[in-house]
């Protein structure tokens, strides 16, 4: 005779493919004692019945005959008055299986949160030095998030700040709790080879080259939105930041770190609501702001930035007369160029699709020097460059930058003039 435990024991059978044929044509028999006995099935098979505990309950079934039925209690007044005490003992059964649940579900949550304490501690680095070939962020009291390993979630609380990371995203959601005592400072950094974006707290989007870096407050409550960057980020300025629920219209600045072995002069990007890249990496022979959409003032400026790399908001000029201080707008299409000894250049028409192209994943080349698409390929690859002659080629080609470094090698071999050897994590440039 068929027991509530035996159908439960069949149907968890049935749900992980260890029936027997013996037990399969059981199952297949009570399935079609009625069309009660099929639905019930259907139901129990489904998802939400993972147990013995949660199947065994949700069975209502009465033995006459030998043979297993559903209690349905039907029309009949005798019969009705029988199911309902099979329904009070029932309803203790399913009081018990829903206690058993909850302890279950329970210690299963503990377990993940347990778990996912442990790897976003995996992914926090506080007392080694931090790892350079990883995409690292910075908070305020010196811990290391190392963003390719966290789980995505939440990361860190910050002042005015909640922390969220989601793929190769990271967003700072507006908090109105105070959770820490002073405005803080947090830093985003890229290595060669990978690329990053970051939601800034006033909704503002920055997208992060290779070998790139942006320091900025955990909250912008000043009358200027400042941030600092090294490399190369492109932004999208959101010109009508919201904070607690107030819209506020608010200057946007991005002080540029001056140019390695120049004059000390950087550059200060002024906005309030537009598209634009700035290209400054420390072996570029200049700073470009390359305008895509709205209006921004670009002027060079002497930065003077605090030793715990917060972004001083007035930055300082120098006395010298080769490098007086310069200030243009630009409009869309425009580019910007401050040389290393502080002459601020425009470039009134800008080839738009280049400057934009590693933002589309693109390798674009226009009448290139070797050396400047050699760099471009050593932070993409994360590969060192070594000119073993003097190379004065210059090269035009577009290749996605999905291509594997020796077919880019291969293509600009192709053009003449220039040869390649790989060794390690070199490449060798030659005639």
């Amino acid at each position: 005779m068929a027991t509530h435990k035996h159908i439960a024991e069949l149907i968890i059978k049935h749900r992980r493919n260890t029936l027997s044929v013996q037990e399969n044509e059981e199952l297949n028999a009570w399935c079609n004692l009625c069309g009660e006995n099929q639905l019930l099935f259907e139901r129990l098979s489904g998802p939400g019945y993972d147990n013995m505990v949660e199947l065994y309950n949700s069975l209502s079934i009465t033995e006459t005959g030998g043979k297993v039925r559903p209690l349905f209690p039907d029309q009949r007044r005798k019969r009705f008055i029988k199911a309902l005490g099979y329904a009070g003992i029932v309803m203790c059964l399913l009081f018990t299986a829903v206690a058993l649940n909850s302890i279950f579900n329970k210690q299963k949550d503990r377990y993940k949160k347990n778990e996912l304490v442990q790897q976003r501690g995996s992914a926090i680095n506080d007392n080694k030095a931090p790892d350079l070939h990883r995409v690292q962020l910075k908070l305020a009291n010196g811990d290391v998030v190392y963003l390719d390993s966290a789980v995505d979630g939440h990361i860190a609380l910050q002042y005015r700040s909640a922390i969220f990371k989601r793929g190769d995203m990271v967003r700072y959601e507006w908090s109105t709790g105070n959770a820490q005592p002073e405005l803080e400072y947090n830093t985003l950094i890229t290595p060669r080879a990978r690329k990053f974006v970051l939601e800034l707290p006033d909704g503002s989007k920055a997208w992060l080259n290779a070998f790139s870096s942006i320091t900025y407050p955990t909250a912008f409550i000043g009358k200027e939105r400042i941030v600092q960057i090294t490399g190369e980020v492109y932004f999208e300025v959101n010109h009508e930041p919201v904070a607690l629920g107030k819209v506020e219209k608010k200057p946007f600045i991005v002080y540029v770190n001056s140019i390695p072995g120049s004059l000390g002069i950087g550059a200060k990007v002024e906005v309030m609501g537009t598209h634009f890249n700035i290209n400054a990496y420390g072996d570029e022979p200049v700073i470009k702001t390359t305008l895509l959409q709205g209006k921004v003032k670009i002027s060079n400026q002497f930065l003077q930035v605090a030793g715990t790399g917060r972004v001083v908001n007035e930055p300082v000029e120098k006395g010298n007369e080769s490098a007086a201080l310069q200030t243009t707008v630009l409009i869309p299409g425009q580019q910007a160029q401050i040389s290393g000894n502080g002459r601020l250049e425009v470039i009134k028409y800008a080839d738009i699709h280049e400057v934009m192209a590693w933002h589309k994943d693109l390798f674009m080349f226009n009448d290139q020097h070797i050396k400047r698409i050699m760099q471009q390929i050593a932070r993409h690859y994360d590969y060192d460059v070594e000119f073993a002659d003097r190379v004065d080629g210059h090269y035009t080609l577009t290749l996605t930058r999905q291509s594997t470094l020796d077919q880019v090698l291969r293509v600009i071999e192709l053009s003449g003039g220039v040869q390649f050897t790989v060794e390690g994590r070199k490449i060798i440039v030659s005639q």
